[in-house]
């Protein structure tokens, strides 16, 4: 892996001439400046006009599921519900060192196609225990110097109907893991839903920690516990500290409430993270024409000022068969499922996969700025569009100044 001193000639989002990113020895961006000329040896690259990023953000993935599709039987309903089941069963007889393997796998993937950073979501429980949580934290170090990893610990099978849960998401906090996670939705009552976010506020504020909770992942209009999270999140204090993951129900519901819910996110400084992918995959298993696409209401979260992001959730498991850990083919998914064509809407999920990702993660010194690090991906198109439109391999992807892929 060499180190960059200078990427040269590159086309910016928001620039009308080409310029020059000058990288200081410890991998920041020292200046940016007009382009002054062609590449002149081995420590820099020459990108011609080609357009230059910050790298790309995973905001929702799940990296103790990846490349598990083999290990579990075929998900013939294509639900959720199914997934759910063959993964219960599976994971009782996982290896730390097999999670560690697969996470890798989907790691360099994801780096490959320019992601430098990832959330990412590892079930702990009663039957999972610490074993999975064990793989993706060994994977994590494994990678340190290709990406930066966040690690959710997320109790799959609920917290009410899993007892003792609560202990083994305490010992996966210590153990290393950097957020509270949590599956309101998937308890047995409204009651227990919110007894269920009310114990992931205690959790947080023992350890002080951020929240990011699957919640109200369902087709079901009636699936409420997003509001009580963003109302949770004002009346303990946790402004800006919590994402909403999935949100689907919100689709479903009459425009009257759901702009009441929107009005609350926005007010809470709730994230809301969408999974195009998956969610056009899983969601409306159950209606005949005509089908809900499943996603949550992207362009009315935005207009309200809430922050939203993307993740691909999954790579090829039981939830999901496909994925490539690409945020290209995530944002040209969401700009299909959301009718998101305008220019300004497809540079927004240019956003959305970058700089709305960097405050779901709360990064900083994250961007194009002196002073930022040098986590960049160097795509061969002019433009956010064409990025979209053709999903091309970067020709180069930098982690703190050195080059990780090509």
């Amino acid at each position: 892996m060499d180190r960059i001193q200078t990427v040269r000639n590159a086309r910016i989002r928001g620039a009308n001439v080409p310029v020059d990113l000058i990288l200081s020895p410890d991998g920041r961006i020292e200046r940016v400046e007009p382009a002054s000329g062609r590449a002149t040896g081995p420590a820099e690259i020459d990108a011609g006009g080609m357009l230059v990023m910050p790298s790309f953000i995973d905001s929702h993935l799940h990296l103790d599921l990846a490349y598990s599709l083999d290990l579990v039987p075929p998900n013939e309903s294509g639900t959720l519900a199914e997934a759910i089941r063959h993964w219960e069963r599976v994971k009782r007889e996982l290896t730390p060192d097999n999670v560690c393997q697969r996470a890798i796998r989907a790691i360099r993937e994801e780096v490959s196609f320019g992601t430098g950073f990832i959330r990412t979501h590892v079930d702990v429980g009663t039957s999972a225990g610490l074993r999975l949580c064990e793989g993706v934290l060994a994977a994590r170090e494994q990678t340190r110097d290709l990406v930066d990893i966040q690690v959710v610990a997320f109790p799959q099978d609920g917290i009410l109907q899993d007892p003792g849960v609560l202990d083994v998401m305490r010992e996966a906090l210590r153990m290393g893991c950097d957020l509270v996670g949590g599956i309101a939705h998937n308890e047995r009552t409204d009651d227990d839903s919110r007894q269920h976010i009310d114990l992931l506020f205690d959790l947080a504020e023992e350890f002080d920690r951020d929240i990011d909770c699957h919640i109200d992942e369902t087709d079901d209009p009636y699936s409420r516990c997003t509001e009580v999270l963003a109302a949770r999140t004002v009346e303990r204090g946790w402004k800006g500290r919590v994402t909403a993951s999935h949100v689907c129900a919100l689709a479903g519901y009459d425009n009257v409430h759901a702009a009441k819910v929107i009005r609350l996110l926005a007010a809470a400084e709730v994230n809301v993270v969408t999974n195009p992918g998956v969610n056009l995959h899983l969601q409306g298993r159950f209606d005949r024409y005509p089908k809900r696409r499943g996603l949550t209401r992207v362009r009315e979260l935005l207009a309200a000022g809430v922050n939203v992001s993307a993740g691909q959730d999954c790579i090829r498991d039981p939830f999901y068969p496909l994925g490539t850990g690409s945020l290209l083919e995530v944002g040209h998914l969401l700009i299909h499922a959301d009718h998101l064509s305008t220019a300004s809407q497809i540079e927004n999920v240019g956003d959305i996969i970058t700089t709305n990702a960097a405050r779901t993660l709360r990064l900083s010194e994250y961007g194009l700025e002196p002073g930022c690090w040098a986590d960049l991906v160097v795509l061969p198109v002019n433009s956010m569009h064409e990025a979209f439109r053709t999903r091309p391999a970067p020709p180069a992807v930098l982690k703190r100044g050195v080059r990780v892929s090509r």
